[in-house]
């Protein structure tokens, strides 16, 4: 049944206001005719009984001779079947192309969610990574302070030991003064030990007390120089246990740097994922644009199939004038 109160004869009605306007009656130029109610297969169906109503009365033998008859019925059976034809043909040829561009877009839709996944998967991992960078950048800042700390100590004990150094080759210049002194002093005794011999016995007691004191003064200065070789040596341990540590340090930093490199190409590897994830996104863009162009043939499809079906309607009409005008002619007898 027709819904919204259409029937055959307000459908009749709304094709003849058309034609008569020069205008198409189309499914859709009825429907809008009609106040844009009733579905279009109803429409569809009364268009087709009416056509088939103008075929029938084609054949009226009272009105047509039977050569004409029978030309206009074949010509209205070769214009129905052409007009199927190509209407089925177009039909299938839309459906097949539809169907194989829904499948198409169903795989690139299915492909572009598990892109998406995947594109949160790697995101979560350059976000870890990046975390990684930094925290290894404030390890590598750290170790940097630690370094320029142990540099900073080693410079001290270089500038300590150089001055015990000093303090050493002082206490040896010393001692080697007062050994000239002394050499030179015997050798003075000597020269005058022939001049200066009554007073021999108390020069040699006045030498001995100030060998004495020298001596004295040598043994405190020998401790001295004991003393700061043991500092010396503690110095020198430590320092090769501070170059240990710098070596050590130097070599975690070497790791770092290592470690650096690695996340940075990682992060790169990442970056070039990305860009050819928004290859894809780009790739399914323009196929979401051909979809676009696909509903656009459609519609144009459906206009064509419009105009098919007034060519078809008008020519109907054209006949069906004709004939009309044919039957207003009275015939000539022989």
């Amino acid at each position: 049944m027709a819904r919204g109160g259409i029937n055959k004869a307000l459908v009749s009605k709304a094709r003849e206001t058309l034609i008569s306007r020069g205008e198409n009656p189309s499914i859709d130029a009825i429907r809008v005719e009609l106040g844009n109610t009733g579905s279009r297969s109803t429409i569809h169906r009364y268009l087709r009984e009416i056509e088939e109503e103008a075929s029938a009365r084609l054949d009226d033998e009272a009105l047509l001779s039977q050569p004409i008859k029978e030309l206009v019925g074949r010509l209205a059976s070769v214009l129905r079947q052409e007009a199927q034809s190509l209407v089925e043909e177009h039909q299938t040829k839309h459906q097949s192309q539809v169907k194989s561009l829904t499948d198409r877009l169903q795989e690139l839709e299915s492909s572009l969610a598990n892109t998406n996944n995947t594109l949160e998967a790697k995101e979560r991992e350059l976000k870890v990574a990046l975390s990684d960078l930094d925290a290894s950048k404030a390890s590598e800042e750290t170790l940097k302070a630690n370094a320029a700390k142990a540099n900073q100590a080693n410079e001290k004990l270089q500038v300590l030991l150089a001055e015990k150094q000093a303090q050493i080759e002082s206490l040896e210049e010393k001692h080697r003064h007062n050994r000239e002194a002394m050499e030179h002093y015997r050798q003075s005794v000597k020269d005058q030990r022939e001049q200066d011999q009554r007073k021999y016995e108390h020069q040699v007691q006045q030498l001995q007390a100030e060998i004495r004191t020298l001596n004295q003064t040598l043994s405190v200065k020998q401790g001295d120089i004991t003393q700061l070789n043991k500092d010396n040596g503690r110095l020198a341990a430590e320092l090769g246990a501070t170059q240990k540590t710098v070596a050590k340090l130097e070599a975690e930093q070497r790791k770092l740097i290592t470690n650096l490199e690695s996340k940075s190409a990682e992060a790169e590897s990442l970056k070039t994922r990305l860009s050819e994830f928004e290859n894809q996104s780009e790739e399914l863009d323009k196929l979401k644009r051909l979809n676009e162009e696909l509903l656009a043939w459609k519609a144009q499809a459906s206009v064509s199939i419009g105009k098919l079906e007034t060519e078809i309607s008008i020519k109907t009409d054209m006949m069906d004038r004709l004939l009309t005008e044919k039957s207003k002619t009275p015939e000539v007898s022989g």
